[in-house]
C-alpha cells in the first residue's frame, strides 16, 4: 500500500502543468464497487452510484470535497442475500495537473438483507480517492475516479451485534460528469 501511495504522489508531482479551470464543481458518477480481501470472498462486485460529488477549491492546489453515494452487492454464497453500502464522506482535496487527490473520512451505513429481514450496521471509514479530470468545455468535465474504501463497524455496533472489528474494503472505479462553477 505504501508503494501505491508513493507512486501516486510522484505522479501528481510530475504531472503536466494544468490550471484548474473552476473554483468548484458538482457531479454525478456511475461505476463498479469491487470488494477485496475477505469482503471479496463474501460478496460479488456491485453497482456504484455517486449521487452527489461536490468540490470547492480555496486555491489552485487546495480545496475540500464532499461525496454521497452507495454500492449494492449480492452474496457470493447465496443470491438471496444482498448488501448495500451507503456513505457520506468529507475531506481535503489536493489538485495537481488534472489530478485531484482526496483523502476523506466517511460515515457509512451497511444494510444486509436476508429473506426480507434487514440488518443495518453503522460504520466509520476512510476513502483514499483520486480523480483524473477531462475538460469538455467551459462548464463541463468528465471525471475518472478510483477510490480505496475501508470501513468497519463502530464500537457500539460491535457490542450490540456481537461482531468483530474487522474492516471491509472496496475498490470503487467510476466515470462521472461534472458541472464546473
Amino acid at each position: 500500500m505504501k508503494k501505491l501511495i508513493v507512486l501516486f504522489v510522484a505522479t501528481l508531482l510530475t504531472s503536466q502543468s494544468y490550471a484548474q479551470d473552476s473554483k468548484g464543481y458538482v457531479g454525478l458518477n456511475l461505476g463498479v464497487g469491487l470488494p477485496i480481501g475477505d469482503t471479496g470472498d463474501a460478496i460479488d462486485a456491485g453497482f456504484e452510484l455517486g449521487l452527489i460529488n461536490l468540490g470547492f477549491r480555496f486555491t489552485e492546489t487546495f480545496g475540500a470535497t464532499l461525496n454521497w453515494g452507495a454500492s449494492g452487492h449480492i452474496s457470493t454464497y447465496d443470491p438471496g442475500i444482498t448488501v448495500g453500502v451507503g456513505y457520506l464522506s468529507l475531506g481535503p482535496m489536493i489538485s495537481a495537473g488534472r489530478f485531484d487527490f482526496k483523502p476523506q473520512y466517511a460515515v457509512v451505513s451497511t444494510v444486509i438483507e436476508v429473506d426480507g429481514y434487514k440488518l443495518t450496521i453503522d460504520c466509520k471509514g476512510v476513502v483514499l480517492g483520486a480523480t483524473y479530470n477531462i475538460p469538455l468545455g467551459s462548464n463541463w468535465a468528465l471525471a475518472a475516479n478510483a477510490d480505496y474504501f475501508n470501513f468497519k463497524p463502530t464500537k457500539d455496533e460491535q457490542e450490540a451485534f456481537g461482531i468483530g472489528d474487522e474492516a471491509d474494503n472496496l475498490i470503487k472505479l467510476s466515470l462521472g460528469v461534472r458541472y464546473l462553477f
